[in-house]
């Protein structure tokens, strides 16, 4: 009974040092062995690779010394232990968005990096497109359903050919960001009548007929027959014939 335990506190006592020894700036006492040093160079270039892939337009404004200085105020402050390239990727965007000296247009741009990643990543199926039209008195065979990738985002910059544009003031700008069947990643500027649409069928399907109903005060029929049509070309959304 004594062995036992005893030696899970020795193991937490080593565990605690070996951390400690690993997030310090400098090594503890000035010099540390061969294999630390290794393992120390290792979870550096790991943690600043994640940074430079992950946030790539954030990191272009920032020089080389400034990036390995946000990785070792990453590891000294942060207490992320999970080492998988995606659990790094949120727990650095969550380390500088809640104790790192940041703009706000800076973490704007690195949430909107992150949910590119995210969709990246998402294992979800996107549905082969298929090309619909509704005709007038078949809504209610057609369902709606968002693509599966489907994130939302509002920045308060303007996204031109992939690169962040800050010549439009304050304005709030909206974004459909997700993966086609083909893999691509997408993004879409949206209105606030899209985020609107899309919100109200976002994580459900509806009926075409249904989405008509609710629309109705705020689209004409027409034109929301022409709105899933497009997004459903898109691929934003998809319509399926019922059975």
């Amino acid at each position: 009974m004594a062995t036992n335990t005893v030696v899970p506190a020795l193991l937490v006592e080593m565990e605690a040092e070996f951390s400690a020894q690993l997030r310090a700036r400098t090594p503890i006492g000035g010099t540390c062995s061969s294999g630390m040093s290794l393992y120390r160079k290792i979870i550096r270039d790991n943690i600043g690779g994640v940074l430079r892939s992950v946030f790539p337009l954030f990191c272009r404004c920032l020089n080389e010394a400034e990036i390995r200085e946000l990785v070792e105020v990453y590891l000294s402050r942060h207490s992320a232990s999970q080492p998988e390239f995606h659990q790094v990727a949120t727990e650095l965007l969550l380390f500088m968005s809640q104790h790192y000296p940041i703009s706000p247009h800076d973490l704007a741009l690195l949430e909107y990096e992150w949910l590119m990643y995210a969709v990246e990543i998402d294992d979800s199926n996107v549905p082969f497109p298929q090309k619909i039209s509704l005709p007038l008195g078949k809504a209610a065979e057609v369902d709606v359903a968002c693509n599966p990738t489907l994130k939302m985002v509002a920045l308060p910059f303007l996204i031109q050919e992939g690169e962040p544009c800050y010549e439009d003031g304050e304005q709030l700008n909206y974004y459909a960001l997700y993966r086609k069947h083909n893999n691509t990643l997408y993004q879409k500027q949206l209105s606030q009548l899209d985020v609107q649409l899309l919100s109200a069928i976002h994580e459900q399907i509806i009926s075409a007929e249904q989405m008509l109903n609710n629309a109705a005060l705020s689209l004409a029929d027409i034109s929301l027959r022409s709105w899933l049509e497009t997004n459903n070309n898109d691929e934003i959304l998809s319509l399926k014939y019922i059975g």
